[in-house]
């Protein structure tokens, strides 16, 4: 059996309990962000101080007792008002945790205290800590923790907000210094020496290599993810969609969750309702008003809103829109419990004695029987079709009344605070030419046209931790579908100080007979609605493929310069075109080999001059540090085929320098005869000797030198090798 070496208060082991408390650390810090639990100081210096009573070898008792009372101050501190040496709260801490053993013993987990959750808690701690403790103080082992907190680590980072950057480089240097350190103490314990320590000869180069190469790890250069984020996935496996079954894939269908945009998606062609109508229209479900950088919710949550037949409680035009009235007759497949619905919906015709709740701010109309959400089979709707006329928008070049209320603003002219600056620069570049409102929208709408966009559903990248996902699509990937160019437009909109909003429902489906569309979960579609006064909102379509549902034409009965114009469903787009041809075909300018050397210059890093200067010096560090054990291999390549009468005292006397290097240096007035015996002497043989005499033979007989050095080649090489061993 293995004898165990007991532990002692050293360095070692300062160090390994020092590592093991940052590493039992790693596992507190995420408290904040995924429970809770809003003070976790208290229990860092709970485990600090148990891995010091542990390292300090304080006897069992007196160790329970101090943290005993940890416990007691760190509850008090965190539960009660009175002062602690007011004995008069022990007794409702006693009399809490008897309540809860009570509830241990019903199972009923969920009506615990905080009071001794926390106490739970710091149990837990007190025996993580000991355990922690005795397997890398007696077990030499910690890899299977090490491992554990890598994975407790990199779930908390995959599935919940917590930033795990810094975590995993503080984990993996932790944790390689403790595997260093230990595997050390295992060769020490196999070899049952207690005389080695741990000295500048192992641990220098330990230390070295371990923060060299996480410097590497981490200023090198990250792939981008190579696979769709699996947490919409694993959100949305075993969850019952509408149509009853089953959701194990991310398909292409209405969703109610918009936080997390992104990523692909496979298509389904489930028929999701059938509409008859006269006119082409999109088909809305609801809008989203606050972008926060990775996706859409909404900014609050307003009570809803009552109606039966007529709609009463949303309006979306305003006095200067002209409207046609038209009725639509819905056949749902897949049932929900709300309804879809034109721009402009004035009546929903159903049951008796069904009645509809609107949400004032996402504009979405639910279903109800009495109390109760109810899911239809049909209705019948009655709307308004809109007229927009180009030269009447153009009108529009100052903002309108509502929009110098506080709420309408902090709704629809929100962006985030860490919006990335050149997206906000994007918008004024794309709008700064145009001087009213109409002309603003539709250059930012048409940017999308002619910049290299390209609509994909398969190919979609999705935003990192610190990525914007409008700033991505914007300037990185270009690539997406309606979600990537819808939000991109609100947002460059608001950034432009334009009111706009993201909308989502459907687009007007496939015409399968007269007046009648089918439309499926492959018609689910986002878009844009901006405000223009005196009209309303007023929906846009950016994504590239995708056409706009109304109809914009020209007013040609009104009078003065704008009559002269050719009715254009998209003004702007031929001299943009046209810009943009003659920018491909100027000619070079002299100034452009200077932008090919500022380009150079931004490529330029010093973080990869750092990296290269960093390798080649760890690659002379390590050539150096093992100068013991290739040299002599040189020395024979050198020497053992060379010929001369010089070659023999060059082997010499780079066989006396290499044991200078082992350990064996030649003292101060040591003749080399004394030497050879020193060295015999400690390598027990008679080799050293031998080849001293010859090489004395050789030194004093010059022109006898290349017969010596072919004699005794063979022992000059058997010796630096076994030296060198």
């Amino acid at each position: 059996m293995k004898p165990k070496i007991p532990a002692q208060r050293d360095i070692r082991n300062l160090l390994l309990n020092v590592f093991g408390f940052f590493l039992l650390w790693e596992w507190l810090r995420p408290l904040k962000t995924v429970t809770d639990t809003q003070e976790t100081a208290g229990f860092v210096i709970f485990i600090g101080a148990c891995f010091l009573l542990l390292f300090l070898r304080v006897p069992f008792l007196l160790g329970a007792f101090i943290k005993v009372f940890l416990i007691v101050y760190m509850i008090h501190s965190l539960y009660f008002k009175e002062d602690f040496l007011d004995i008069t709260w022990l007794g409702e801490l006693v009399a809490d945790i008897i309540k809860n053993i009570g509830l241990m013993f019903q199972a009923n987990w969920w009506g615990m205290t905080p009071i001794f959750r926390t106490l739970l808690f710091s149990i837990l701690l007190w025996l993580m800590s000991y355990l922690l403790h005795y397997w890398f103080t007696h077990q030499k082992r910690i890899l299977l923790f090490f491992v554990l907190t890598i994975i407790y680590i990199t779930v908390i980072d995959t599935f919940s907000p917590y930033n795990a950057q810094m975590a995993i480089v503080r984990t993996v240097l932790i944790g390689f210094f403790m595997l260093g350190i230990l595997q050390f103490e295992r060769l020490k314990d196999k070899e049952l020496t207690k005389h080695v320590s741990i000295g500048k000869k192992w641990a220098v180069p330990l230390a070295v290599f371990i923060l060299f190469s996480t410097f590497i790890g981490y200023v090198s250069p990250k792939a981008s993810p190579q696979w769709p984020d699996p947490v919409p996935f694993l959100k949305g496996y075993g969850q019952e969609n509408a149509n009853g079954s089953i959701n194990g894939v991310k398909k292409i269908g209405y969703g109610t969750n918009d936080q997390n945009l992104g990523g692909p998606f496979i298509a389904d062609d489930t028929v999701v309702f059938t509409a008859k109508t006269e006119k082409r229209h999109y088909w809305r479900v609801e809008t989203k008003d606050t972008y926060t950088g990775k996706g859409w919710r909404l900014s609050g949550q307003p009570e809803k809103d009552i109606f039966y037949d007529e709609n009463t409680s949303l309006k979306w035009y305003e006095e200067k829109t002209e409207v046609e009235e038209f009725d639509a007759d819905i056949q749902m497949d897949l049932k929900y419990s709300h309804i879809v619905y034109p721009l402009g919906l004035t009546s929903v015709e159903a049951d008796p004695d069904i009645h509809f709740s609107a949400n004032t701010l996402s504009e979405k109309i639910s279903t109800y029987r009495g109390n109760d959400v109810v899911k239809l089979d049909r209705y019948s709707l009655r709307y308004e079709y809109p007229k927009y006329y180009i030269n009447h928008l153009k009108e529009v070049t100052e903002p309108g009344r509502i929009e110098q209320i506080d709420l309408f603003r902090e709704r629809y002219m929100q962006l985030p605070d860490n919006l990335p600056e050149r997206v906000k620069e994007l918008a004024v570049e794309i709008t700064s030419s145009h001087t009213n409102r109409y002309d603003k929208v539709k250059a930012i709408e048409n940017y999308f046209q002619l910049n290299g966009f390209a609509y994909d559903t398969q190919n979609v990248a999705i935003p990192g931790t610190d990525e914007d996902y409008v700033d991505q699509f914007l300037f990185d990937t270009k690539v997406g579908y309606c979600d990537n160019f819808s939000t991109s437009m609100v947002v460059l909109l608001r950034a432009a100080d334009i009111p706009a909003r993201w909308v989502k429902g459907y687009t007007e489906g496939e015409r399968v007979e007269v007046n009648t569309y089918e439309i499926t979960n492959n018609n689910a579609h986002s878009w844009v609605e901006v405000y223009f006064p005196e009209f309303g909102w007023v929906p846009f379509e950016p994504t590239k493929g995708f056409s706009n549902a109304n109809l914009f034409s020209y007013d040609l009965t009104m009078t003065g310069n704008e009559n002269s114009q050719t009715p254009q469903t998209t003004p702007m787009e031929i001299p943009e075109e046209k810009e943009a041809k003659e920018t491909v075909a100027a000619p070079v300018s002299e100034d452009t080999d200077n932008s090919i050397f500022e380009k150079l210059g931004d490529a330029f890093s010093w973080k990869y001059v750092l990296i290269v200067f960093l390798s080649l010096f760890l690659i002379a560090y390590v050539f150096f540090k093992t100068r013991k054990k290739w040299m002599p291999y040189l020395y024979i390549w050198m020497y053992k085929n060379a010929k001369g009468e010089e070659v023999y005292f060059k082997a010499y006397h780079a066989l006396l320098k290499q044991l200078e290097r082992v350990g064996l240096p030649r003292k101060d007035g040591q003749t080399l005869r004394e030497y050879s015996i020193q060295v015999d002497r400690f390598y027990k043989g008679h080799e050293m000797e031998q080849l001293t005499r010859s090489y004395e033979r050789a030194l004093y007989r010059k022109d006898n030198a290349y017969k010596e050095w072919s004699m005794s080649v063979e022992l000059w090489e058997n010796l630096i090798k076994r030296i060198s061993s």
